[in-house]
């Protein structure tokens, strides 16, 4: 089948990955044309095109990209997807989230003999979009995210909390397929911890908690860390990935500046080996909707490198590792900071849960082991 997909993200940011995986694993397992239209970082007026592991990407002009609330109206890649969409002979359109460059196109141009397939893998309107208040933008916008699943086919959800919200919106339960986020473990995978530590100018005789960019854990994880570094003096916490203004401040004004470490941004290339310098990763998400519908990729990523994993029980992810005994699953933020010291002074559970879970996360959420269920979502 020639398949199109439709990216609302910024080329290599959010669920661009999750539709570029969709894409390779169409071309590779099911022999599938897909091409993937995206958005390009740089330029505002060209289109850049290329071919990447069997699937055609396209990266449309950004001009206009935020002239809407919530992203995505560039308006000559919304004229042009339309007219792909129209004059391309696809058999299957495939919209990743609902944003204007992928929901206009659709509502133009889909023809009556084509499919359309829709993925939801955020909740914006219900939990993460709050436009400042604004409730008149908010109504139009929860009403753009539920709408475009009611036309399509078929949708697929990342986690049991979206599966139930699109039944609730009016989808058949037949229509509808929980596909979970997968980890490409060939490329996310451990390098020697020292190895590591030596390319970042760390310490090898420190313990080193890492973390991922998350906006909305990492507040609290500053907190975490303080009442840490109270009980574990040489205990450092290393930010993989850049830092913003905001969280720099926070880290001054709570006074850990000289135990703080940010790699900056880095490469792809750098990114599982920068990971591979910490001795556990900490993710204390808060209990709130927007985090529920979630099933966050660099679980996966922290679990492929092989390094014991501290996690607050939010969604169907940490439920998952609780029940196959992978991660140290916390009821709630303020047992967090307590098992994550306990962890840092167990070496023998901290080496058990490293093994298992690099092995657990390449049984369940590998791409490849993904690839059946994406295959029948995707040919009906």
């Amino acid at each position: 089948m020639k398949l199109l997909f439709l990216n609302a993200n910024i080329a290599g940011c959010g669920t661009y990955h999750r539709a570029l995986w969709f894409g390779r694993l169409c071309a590779e397992y099911g022999g599938h044309d897909v091409t993937i239209c995206t958005v390009s970082r740089d330029n505002k007026w060209k289109r850049e095109e290329r071919i990447e592991k069997g699937v055609a990407i396209t990266e449309g002009p950004n001009w206009g990209y935020k002239n809407i609330p919530g992203y995505g109206s560039n308006w000559l890649d919304i004229l042009w997807r339309w007219r792909r969409i129209v004059s391309g002979n696809y058999d299957v359109i495939f919209g990743f989230e609902y944003h204007p460059n992928v929901s206009w196109p659709i509502y133009a141009g889909l023809k009556r003999n084509q499919i359309f397939l829709s993925d939801w893998c955020d909740w914006y309107s219900g939990a993460a979009n709050h436009f400042r208040g604004n409730k008149i933008a908010h109504k139009w916008d929860k009403r753009r995210e539920e709408k475009i699943r009611l036309k399509a086919d078929r949708v697929s959800v990342i986690s049991s909390v979206l599966f139930n919200r699109t039944l609730d919106v009016g989808v058949d339960k037949n229509n509808i397929a929980l596909l979970r986020e997968g980890v490409d473990t060939n490329y996310m995978r451990p390098y020697p911890k020292e190895d590591a530590r030596l390319k970042l100018g760390i310490q090898q005789n420190v313990t080193i908690i890492g973390t991922l960019t998350d906006g909305h854990a990492f507040p609290f994880l500053i907190e975490s860390f303080k009442k840490v570094k109270k009980e574990i003096n040489n205990a450092y916490l290393l930010l993989v990935g850049g830092l913003s203004d905001e969280h720099r401040n926070l880290i001054i004004s709570s006074g850990i500046q000289n135990a703080f470490i940010s790699t900056g941004r880095c490469s792809d290339e750098e990114l599982p080996v920068f990971l591979s310098a910490a001795d556990i990763f900490a993710l204390p998400m808060a209990d709130n909707l927007a985090n529920k519908a979630r099933f966050p990729h660099k679980i996966g990523d922290y679990l492929a490198c092989a390094r014991p994993l501290v996690v607050t029980r939010v969604g169907d992810y940490p439920e998952m590792l609780s029940e196959d005994g992978v991660a140290v699953v916390t009821e709630n933020q303020d047992d967090f900071t307590i098992e994550l010291i306990n962890l840092i002074k167990n070496k023998e559970k901290q080496n058990f849960l490293a093994q298992k879970s690099r092995e657990w996360v390449v049984e369940k959420l590998d791409w490849s082991a993904l690839a059946p269920g994406i295959l029948k979502f995707v040919e009906g």
